[in-house]
């Protein structure tokens, strides 16, 4: 007999609660706690970092008090991603010995109903890299996981709107060219549920589909149940952790704007700078799969780099400043 599936509907909740939940069941898990899917919207919208980002190199934080956007961490990889109630997350927290050992079966497994969701709507959803969710080309879902104490964490987001601009404006950035670069790549890469539809389509009608398709991947029933209150203790707890200034400056190494951002799968914006020729040259790149699709370079004093510029498309990003300096010497 399968062991049913505690499912944990939220709804739209306060923001805290939609980090602060996984956190604490994944935390309290032990071998006769039920493995669990949460279903949950934020109600205000907020920026999440991923574990292993410095806060003040990923994030301007006076823009994002413009916005009125709070900031926590989370115990799960990946990058900075802003959230709001136009999104619909899932998370999955199970047993690790209830899952697969191999991280990529994991996410195969737990990936599978969303996926297919995106595919009972109509839509060629596709799951890639091993915990990529896209359709046609574009990404649509935003998804992290790891191991936390006895659990299993998966979670994921089915973007039905998404503010691109904020997203854009919270980012600590090394030039305006590198947020005008990344601006554009996110909106080319990155596409939601509204966009894609032929009609609207609700959270409530797109939550329904997803509990029966988590149901028919893991062939387990889902039972609808509460938090303990050990948990909801921990949740408090976790709550007042996750944004806390001690971990929120959990790695802190100088603080140095960033230089690469990931916008979809194998899709990046790299920023880098060099002495060449004279001229202290800061280089801007848009690049897929290691290879330089845009580029522009600026430097000082001020030199007309087009002929550079044409030679860097479709040339390996490690090697820019060889390409460069090599047009430098004939010129």
């Amino acid at each position: 007999m399968q062991l049913p599936i505690r499912l944990l509907v939220l709804g739209p909740t306060h923001w805290l609660n939609t980090q602060s939940v996984y956190h604490a069941l994944a935390e309290t898990m032990t071998d006769d706690s039920p493995d669990t899917l949460v279903l949950a919207q934020p109600l205000q919208p907020y920026l999440c970092l991923g574990y292993h980002q410095e806060l003040e190199s990923v994030l301007d934080r006076q823009a994002c008090a413009r916005m009125s956007l709070p900031i926590v961490r989370r115990r799960v990889g990946g990058g900075a991603t802003y959230l709001d109630v136009n999104q619909l997350f899932y998370q999955c927290i199970f047993h690790h010995q209830r899952v697969p050992a191999r991280v990529d079966k994991i996410y195969a497994r737990l990936l599978a109903a969303p996926v297919a969701t995106l595919r009972g709507l109509g839509l060629n959803g596709e799951l890639l890299a091993e915990n990529e969710i896209e359709v046609n080309g574009k990404r649509i879902a935003g998804i992290g996981g790891g191991r936390m104490g006895a659990a299993a964490v998966v979670v994921g987001n089915l973007l039905f709107d998404f503010n691109y601009r904020a997203l854009t404006q919270a980012w600590r950035v090394p030039s305006e060219t590198f947020r005008h670069f990344a601006a554009d790549a996110l909106r080319e890469r990155v596409t939601t549920l509204w966009a894609e539809l032929p009609r609207p389509v609700s959270p409530d009608e797109v939550q329904h589909r997803l509990i029966a398709e988590f149901a028919r991947a893991l062939n387990r029933p889902l039972e609808p149940g509460k938090l303990t209150e050990a948990e909801t203790q921990k949740m408090e707890a976790v709550a007042k952790r996750l944004g806390s200034y001690k971990w929120l400056h959990l790695h802190a190494n100088g603080a140095r704007p960033m230089t690469s951002l990931k916008i979809s799968r194998g899709v990046f914006i790299r920023y880098a700078e060099g002495l060449i020729d004279g001229c202290q040259v800061r280089a801007t790149f848009r690049v897929r799969d290691g290879i330089i699709e845009q580029a522009r370079l600026e430097s000082e004093p001020e030199r007309n780099w087009a002929a550079s510029l044409h030679r860097l498309r479709g040339a390996k990003v490690e090697l820019w400043h060889q390409i460069v300096e090599g047009e430098g010497a004939e010129l």
